[in-house]
């Protein structure tokens, strides 16, 4: 399942939030920063930039942002479940794949692209999930988001940054290994589902390692730890 959906980036300007916060425009964030080096290979794509450390901190885990995460997701994605109580990722995942820069986060690259699906290791996420992509920035077809159709072909999301992009965990998807673009690309990401979809039988005693510490696949993927019911 792929979809598309819009809504009004002018209230829901997270663009703009990062933008003020870095004073800088997103796409040339890799001549403002120095990132670590221009090849990584990491378990959780971008987020070992020290840079996407730090906006955790100083953007996505303020009180401010937090209320207009919260507002987003009351509005835009509970009624694309109908309205139901959801189980929601607690905070999204931000990401910057830097212009000029290589980013290897699947065990074997197949054509050029981190092909994968998130159930697979290191994830292991549960396949009752749905997830969410929101860019913060006009892609192009050098730094886009890909996915597999289901006609097998890999294509480009090509959306604007007044849509967001939903996919069931059965859809293969990843970026290039390498932003040959002059441009940077911001997104945002997050998963969710329906209350009612939540199915302990799906999760296991896997250990899986998040934020340095490890933890069984069943306890991570839970209120506790991962998930906010709204």
């Amino acid at each position: 399942m792929i979809e598309k959906i819009q809504y009004d980036n002018k209230k829901y300007n997270f663009a703009k939030v990062f933008q003020e916060y870095f004073e800088e425009d997103l796409t040339k964030l890799h001549k403002k920063f120095q990132f670590e080096r221009e090849f990584s290979e990491m378990a959780g794509g971008t987020e070992e930039f020290e840079i996407v450390s730090q906006t955790y901190t100083n953007v996505i885990k303020t009180s401010d942002f937090n209320k207009l995460w919260i507002e987003f997701i009351k509005e835009v994605i509970k009624p694309y479940f109908d309205n139901k109580s959801i189980y929601i990722q607690k905070l999204p995942s931000f990401r910057i794949f830097p212009a000029g820069h290589s980013v290897k986060y699947v065990e074997e690259t197949i054509d050029g692209y981190n092909k994968h699906l998130d159930e697979q290791p290191p994830y292991y996420h549960p396949k009752f999930e749905s997830s969410f992509w929101i860019p913060l920035v006009e892609c192009n077809y050098l730094n886009d988001f890909y996915y597999q159709d289901e006609h097998e072909s890999y294509r480009r999301a090509d959306i604007r940054i007044n849509e967001l992009l939903i996919f069931s965990s059965d859809v293969i998807h990843g970026n290039s290994v390498h932003n040959k673009s002059s441009q940077t690309r911001c997104s945002l990401d997050f998963k969710g589902l329906a209350v009612d979809d939540y199915d302990t039988t799906m999760l296991s005693d896997r250990s899986i390692l998040k934020r340095g510490s490890p933890f069984k696949q069943k306890d991570w993927y839970s209120t506790k730890h991962y998930y906010m019911e709204i």
